[in-house]
C-alpha cells in the first residue's frame, strides 16, 4: 500500500488544483486547455511517478554498490551510513526533514541559476511561457536536474536515516506548496508570506529579464530562505512576461525538454521531429537500463542445480557476489555492518541479503536452512544445509523443549559446522530461525547470526535459488560449551526469574486466539493463558508479516515494547506455545539493547504450563 501513497496524494493534489484554478483565477484570460498542455501532462505523469523508479533502478544498478564498495574499503560504511535521526520521535523527524531537505534544494535551485553547464539542466522548467503558469507546469523538469538534486541530498539523508514517512510527508507537501507556487491563484499568504512560498512570490522567480545575478526567489516549500539570505522579492504585480530571453526557441515538447542540452552537441540538427524521436529513445534507453538485463550476476549454485522456479523483473547489483571463495571468505568480516548502520544493539546476530551474498562460497560460512523438506526442496539458498524442529526440539514429555547439548551438537556436525565457522540461519517468514540462534547460543560459542529478512528478501533482491535436497556435508568438529546443560528453561527456573525480578512482564507472543482461550493449540492440554500475561503477536516485530520479513528498525521496536509496558528498565519473560515464536519477540528485544540477565525466553512455554496444575487465565 506504501507504493501508491505518493502517485495518490500527487493525483489528489491535482484534481484539487485544477478545480481550484477552473473556479478562482489569478490571470482570467488564461486558458485551462492551452496549446502543448499535453506535453506538461506526461511530464506530470512521468516524473510523478516512473522518474522514481528510473533513477532508483540506475542508481541501485550502476552507482550505488561502487559507492557502497568504496566506502567499505575504506571503513567509512559507519560513518556515512549513520542514521543519526532514526530513534528520534517522528514528528521531530517530520520537522528537521522538512527544513534540512528544502534549505539543501534552496542551494541547489541557486546553484543550477549560477553555474552556466546547470542553467542548461533547468532551463526546461523556465520555459514556462506567458499563459502557461499554472499548477501542473511544477513537474515540467529535466530527469538530468533531478540527478543533481538527489547527488547532493543522498550523503544527508543517509547519514540522518530518516524513516520513509518523514520523507514522505515532506514529498506529498512539497507537491502540495510547488503545485500552488505555480497555480493560476491569487495567493500571498499575507504575513504567512515570510514562511511559505506562494503563488505572487514564485512567478518572481520565472521573471523573463532574471538573470544568474538577478533572478530571485529561489525557495521550493520555505521562503524563510530568501528572505535571510537577501534574495527575496514580492512586488504587488506580477512580471510583465515570463521564460528568458531566448525562451522561443526553445523546445516545447515533452521528449526534447527532457533531453535538452543535448541539442547543443548537433546544432546542425534543428528538427522538433528529429529530437523527439532522439530523446523518446534516450528515454527508452536510460529505462532499459535501470535493470542490468544483459550483463546479469550469475547467482552461484556452489555445485548444485537451480530450482525451477527463479525471481523475476529483478536484478543483484553487478557487483553482489564475490569472484573467488578468498573474497567471499573475507567479505564475513563485513557482517552486520547494515545492522550496525540501522542501529541495533547486537548487529554479530544479524546478516543482511547483501552481505550474505557477497560472502557466498566462503570457507567457513555454514548456511542453516529452518523449514521443513518439500520447501527446502523447492528453493533454497545455494549450499544451505537443512534442519527442522524436530532436530533442535523434542516432542517427548512436554512438546516443543530444547534437545540436550549432545544431541544439538551431533545436528550441527552433521551440518558440517567447525569450531570456527560463521553460521547463518534463515527460513520464509516463520519464527523458526530465531527459536534455533536463542536455543545455540545457550550452549555454543559459535558465531551464530540470522538473515535478517530470510529467503523473502533473498529473492526479493533477485537472488536465485537452489532446488532438492541439497549438498552431503562433511561432519564438523563444533564443540559445546564445558560443561553443557540443556537449554530448557522450564517453569522452575521461570517462576524464580519471576520472583527475582518483581515487576516482570510476561509478553504472551501466541495468536490473540489462543492468548484469550477461545482457540487450544492442538499440543497444548488446556486454554487460556498464564495469569498476569500481555498479548504481543510474535508477528509484530517484523516489519510485514506478508511482504518484509525483516525485523523492524529499532525506533519502531521501541515504540511497539513501550506500547506494550515494556521499557529499557523492564524485566521480560517471553512465552508462547513452546517458545519458538517468543524467541522471535526475545530476539527484538536483544537488538534494543535489553540485558541478557533481565531477559528470559521460557522454553517450556504453553505447552508446559498448561499441563502443570496451576491457575490459567480467562
Amino acid at each position: 500500500m506504501t507504493a501508491y501513497i505518493y502517485p495518490l496524494s500527487l493525483a489528489a493534489v491535482s484534481g484539487m488544483l485544477f478545480v481550484l484554478e477552473r473556479f478562482f483565477p489569478w490571470r482570467p484570460g488564461q486558458k485551462q486547455l492551452r496549446p502543448k498542455l499535453w506535453s506538461d501532462v506526461i511530464h506530470l505523469v512521468f516524473n510523478g511517478h516512473f522518474l522514481g523508479l528510473l533513477l532508483a533502478g540506475l542508481a541501485s544498478t550502476w552507482v550505488l554498490p561502487y559507492v557502497d564498495r568504496w566506502l567499505s574499503a575504506e571503513g567509512l560504511t559507519d560513518a556515512v551510513y549513520r542514521n543519526a535521526a532514526a530513534d528520534w520521535p517522528l514528528w521531530a523527524q517530520v520537522i528537521v526533514a522538512l527544513l534540512v531537505v528544502d534549505f539543501l534544494q534552496w542551494c541547489v535551485h541557486n546553484a543550477l541559476h549560477r553555474v552556466p553547464f546547470l542553467w542548461e539542466l533547468h532551463k526546461a522548467h523556465h520555459s514556462v511561457k506567458d499563459g502557461e503558469m499554472d499548477w501542473i507546469v511544477s513537474f515540467r523538469f529535466s530527469w538530468l536536474e533531478v540527478i543533481v538534486y538527489k547527488s547532493v541530498l543522498y550523503l544527508p539523508l543517509v547519514f540522518l536515516g530518516f524513516r520513509w514517512e518523514a520523507l514522505m510527508f515532506h514529498a506529498v507537501f512539497g507537491t502540495l506548496i510547488g503545485h500552488l507556487n505555480h497555480a493560476n491563484l491569487d495567493l500571498g499568504h499575507g504575513p504567512w508570506r515570510y514562511v511559505l512560498n506562494s503563488p505572487r512570490m514564485h512567478i518572481w522567480h520565472h521573471d523573463y529579464e532574471g538573470t544568474a545575478k538577478t533572478t530571485v526567489n529561489f525557495g521550493i516549500i520555505f521562503s524563510c530562505w530568501d528572505w535571510i539570505f537577501g534574495t527575496a522579492k514580492m512586488p504587488p504585480d506580477p512580471p510583465v512576461h515570463i521564460g528568458f530571453k531566448g525562451v522561443e526557441s526553445f523546445p516545447d515538447n515533452f521528449f526534447s525538454q527532457e533531453i535538452w542540452p543535448l541539442q547543443r552537441l548537433a546544432p546542425g540538427v534543428r528538427s522538433t521531429v528529429a529530437w523527439s524521436v532522439i530523446g523518446a529513445l534516450v528515454m527508452a534507453a536510460a529505462w532499459y537500463l535501470r535493470e542490468p538485463h544483459l550483463l546479469r550476476p550469475e547467482t552461484p549454485m556452489l555445485g548444485e542445480v537451480a530450482a525451477a522456479s527463479q525471481p523475476t523483473g529483478v536484478f543483484p547489483a553487478m557487483n553482489a557476489y564475490s569472484p573467488s571463495p578468498e573474497e567471499a571468505e573475507q567479505a564475513i568480516a563485513r557482517f552486520g555492518a547494515q545492522a550496525r548502520a540501522d542501529g541495533y544493539q547486537d548487529p554479530d546476530s544479524i546478516v543482511s541479503v547483501p552481505e550474505l551474498a557477497k560472502a557466498l562460497g566462503a570457507f567457513s560460512l555454514v548456511l542453516i536452512d529452518v523449514r521443513p523438506e518439500d520447501r527446502f526442496a523447492l528453493g533454497h539458498i545455494p549450499g544451505a544445509r537443512r534442519v527442522y524442529r524436530g532436530d533442535y526440539s523434542s516432542s517427548d514429555e512436554v512438546p516443543g523443549l530444547s534437545r540436550s547439548a549432545g544431541e544439538l551438537e551431533r545436528m550441527l556436525r552433521d551440518c558440517g559446522v567447525d569450531r570456527d565457522s560463521t553460521v547463518v540461519l534463515y527460513g520464509d517468514g516463520g519464527p523458526e530461525p530465531y527459536r534455533l540462534w536463542w536455543t545455540l547460543k545457550t550452549v555454543a560459542e559459535l558465531e551464530t547470526r540470522v538473515l535478517d529478512g530470510g529467503l523473502h528478501a533473498w529473492k526479493a533482491a533477485g537472488h536465485h535459488v537452489a532446488g532438492g535436497d541439497g549438498l552431503q556435508a562433511e561432519p564438523g568438529d563444533v564443540g559445546m560449551r564445558a560443561p553443557a546443560p540443556p537449554p530448557a528453561q522450564r517453569w522452575p527456573e521461570t517462576s524464580a526469574f519471576i520472583a527475582e525480578h518483581p515487576g516482570a512482564q510476561l509478553l504472551d507472543t501466541r495468536s490473540s486466539i489462543e492468548f484469550d482461550g477461545s482457540e487450544k493449540h492442538p499440543k497444548a492440554a488446556r486454554a487460556g493463558r498464564i495469569p498476569g500475561a500481555t498479548h504481543l503477536d510474535w508477528a509484530e516485530v517484523l516489519r510485514d508479516k506478508q511482504d518484509d520479513h525483516r525485523l523492524r528498525p529499532p525506533n519502531a521496536l521501541r515504540e511497539l515494547f513501550t506500547k506494550h509496558g515494556v521499557g529499557d528498565e523492564t524485566a521480560v519473560v517471553t512465552y508462547c506455545q513452546s517458545g519458538t515464536r517468543s524467541a522471535a519477540v526475545y530476539f527484538a528485544l536483544h537488538q534494543l539493547g535489553f540485558r541478557p540477565d533481565a531477559m528470559m525466553n521460557y522454553d517450556g512455554s504453553w505447552a508446559e504450563y498448561s499441563r502443570l496444575d496451576l491457575p490459567v487465565e480467562p
